[in-house]
């Protein structure tokens, strides 16, 4: 998985709730930093786990289960340009 969407993929989903996955982008408001995530709340996990983009040596972090803090990466780095 690569974490990379298409823009089919995209605009289908902004008419739906975004909904995390294994592998997708994701900017966390609370860290101010995107990330992969590469774990999800479920049995035994109670957080989201992402890892820095390329990993280059960053620390990996954790999310809220509830996923309050975080959005999709594009969408922020559009707000970003703007």
């Amino acid at each position: 998985m690569s974490g990379r969407r298409t823009a089919h993929e995209e605009a289908h989903d902004a008419a739906q709730p975004w909904t995390l996955r294994l592998g997708d982008l994701a900017h966390d408001t609370a860290a101010g930093k995107a990330g992969v995530v590469v774990d999800v709340p479920g049995e035994g996990v109670y957080s989201y786990h992402l890892r820095p983009e390329g990993a280059g040596g960053e620390k990996e972090w954790t999310a809220p289960k509830d996923g309050s803090t975080l959005r999709p990466a594009t969408a922020q780095r559009q707000a970003d340009e703007r």
